[in-house]
């Protein structure tokens, strides 16, 4: 009876020890815990700063502005454009008393002699300072010659004996002789099978080719275009040949 008792006591004895030290476990644990805790959350919270307030617009004092002047070019305000004045005269057709005034004049600055340059005198078209229509060029100019209409191949003498100056092709009048006499120059164009050459002397009536054709005229029949020049401006070819030739 009495072993008995003794076995109860010392197994109360025990069964306090063990939710004593159970108890203890938990209080350590739940210190753990809330340790842990406070720790964490002091790292996720920011530490507050300490905050200045700043005052705007409050005059700041011991600075020394230093102002540098700035000094532009000055510009005129008016700018004066040369005015340039063009004066243009008028085209004006001569007159016949006015051709027929320059046609004497030189008439009596030479005393040029001229010959027919194809053996049948047919004129298709005569010398005009006036504008004539170009029907090649369906353009109105002056036409400043004579054109003495023959076949292709019909030879071509020279009206004025004198010197070969030039022979040369040109693309308005075609192949072209010019002979100087004197203060004159003779102006063959639209030749063909031109047999002389510059610097020859050639004679009055001697052959310098045959008929060819002339580009800037092509629609009027087969012919030449003879043009002459008295000290450099040009006359009427017809001025200068005689009735009898």
């Amino acid at each position: 009876m009495s072993e008995n008792n003794s076995r109860k006591k010392k197994s109360r004895y025990e069964k306090a020890g063990f939710y004593t030290a159970l108890s203890i476990c938990l209080i350590a644990v739940t210190m753990a815990v809330y340790s842990t805790y406070n720790t964490i959350s002091g790292a996720k919270e920011p530490t507050e700063q300490p905050t200045t307030a700043v005052e705007v617009n409050n005059q700041v004092t011991g600075i020394t502005e230093i102002a540098e002047e700035t000094t532009f070019p000055k510009v005129a305000n008016e700018i004066t454009v040369p005015t340039i004045s063009v004066t243009i005269p008028p085209y004006t057709e001569p007159t016949e008393q006015d051709t027929t005034r320059n046609a004497l004049q030189t008439m009596l600055s030479t005393d040029l002699t001229l010959s027919y340059p194809l053996n049948q005198k047919n004129i298709i078209r005569e010398y005009s300072e006036k504008t004539v229509y170009y029907k090649s060029l369906n353009v109105w100019k002056s036409h400043l010659g004579v054109d003495f209409a023959g076949e292709i191949g019909d030879e071509v003498t020279a009206m004025t004996g004198g010197a070969v100056i030039k022979v040369d092709e040109d693309k308005l009048y075609g192949k072209t002789v010019e002979i100087a006499t004197d203060n004159a120059v003779v102006i063959y164009s639209g030749l063909n099978g031109i047999t002389v050459k510059e610097g020859d002397s050639v004679e009055n009536g001697q052959k310098i080719g045959v008929i060819g054709a002339v580009p800037c005229e092509v629609h009027d029949k087969n012919h030449i275009h003879v043009a002459v020049k008295i000290d450099r401006q040009f006359a009427d070819p017809l001025s200068f040949i005689s009735n009898g030739e």
